[in-house]
């Protein structure tokens, strides 16, 4: 009986919260890679990026929610970039899969090389449309201790397909960057328990900020930086980072990044509340190795009740110019 209920308690959250929980796991760790909420990201730069991460939910808890993530970003030809990542999500009984190929393309707005020297004097304006698919499913063999339940209706159709597709532009111009994205352009629905779940509600993310170079050497950096993340029901995000970073040798380099976020959101009864979160971060880079590691902390009740969230990064970054490796 009691995993009956605990199986109708996920359809209720199925089909009132899950409708953005791709977005929030992906969006959650953009600090490491902008491509994550603007598909213009993708070849940008005139790099190969590739990245995985983990990332561990509430420590501590019991079917905590664990995220894999596999990405890939590069400009491929001349003017043209291309991107792509594959996730692996599960939350206790429910889990989902799913993954992203983008197209991207730069207009260089300067009057020099095709590539500059440094980072910041490159100007321009790029663009870029992505296509992804979610898979999600409920392992209802966690649920049904009863054999003949399976032939229930309340248990059938426990997963499903969704496509999507998301569309970017983002400008950089010496060191600043300016980036608008919109995702879930289609309202998708799928069926959950015999019930149209909602489509995942239309989002677009703001971000700027600007790279200033210290020191006489200007192996230095600051990087402020602020995002907002707003979907069609005007739940928001507000996030502000404070990124620092040197590059000690042409060997290796370092930062570290404090971030906040403040949220204004909406619970399962679609009452209003509100989130605070805590990001402090780090990162190292060897040659062309990039590791990185973040820890969320929720500045509100659940803070007492669990470990927090702890990400882990490994990438690599094969650059034609070396200020784009940082």
């Amino acid at each position: 009986m009691k995993k009956l209920l605990l199986l109708f308690g996920a359809m209720l959250v199925l089909s009132t919260a899950k409708v953005s929980a791709q977005e929030e796991l992906i969006y959650s760790q953009y600090h490491f890679n902008y491509y994550l909420v603007n598909p213009a990201l993708a070849g940008a730069e005139p790099c190969h990026h590739f990245m995985i991460s983990n990332r561990a939910q509430w420590v501590g808890m019991a079917d905590a929610p664990m995220t894999q993530l596999l990405t890939y970003r590069g400009r491929v030809w001349r003017n043209v970039g291309i991107g792509a990542y594959l996730y692996n999500d599960r939350n206790g009984y429910s889990n989902q899969a799913g993954g992203q190929v983008t197209f991207a393309y730069h207009i260089p707005l300067s009057n020099g090389r095709r590539y500059t020297q440094k980072v910041s004097y490159d100007r321009q304006l790029s663009f870029g449309v992505s296509f992804k698919m979610k898979y999600f499913y409920i392992n209802n063999d966690l649920f049904v201790e009863d054999p003949s339940a399976g032939s229930d209706n309340a248990f059938a159709n426990t997963s499903g397909w969704q496509p999507n597709m998301n569309v970017g532009m983002y400008y950089k111009s010496y060191g600043g960057f300016l980036g608008l994205s919109f995702t879930n352009l289609i309202p998708v629905t799928a069926d959950i328990y015999g019930d149209k779940e909602m489509p995942a509600p239309l989002t677009w993310f703001l971000f700027g900020g600007y790279t200033f170079d210290l020191g006489p050497r200007k192996d230095k950096y600051i990087e402020p930086m602020a995002m907002i993340k707003m979907n069609q029901y005007w739940e928001t995000n507000l996030d502000i980072n404070l990124k620092f970073g040197q590059e000690v040798s042409d060997m290796w380099g370092y930062w570290v990044q404090l971030s906040y976020r403040h949220g204004f959101n909406k619970d399962l009864d679609r009452n209003n509340f509100q989130s605070m979160v805590l990001m402090p971060m780090c990162g190292f880079r060897i040659k062309g190795f990039n590791i990185g590691y973040a820890f969320s902390l929720d500045l509100n009740n659940m803070v007492t009740q669990n470990g927090g969230t702890h990400e882990i990064m490994l990438g690599y970054s094969f650059c034609y110019t070396k200020p784009f490796c940082r």
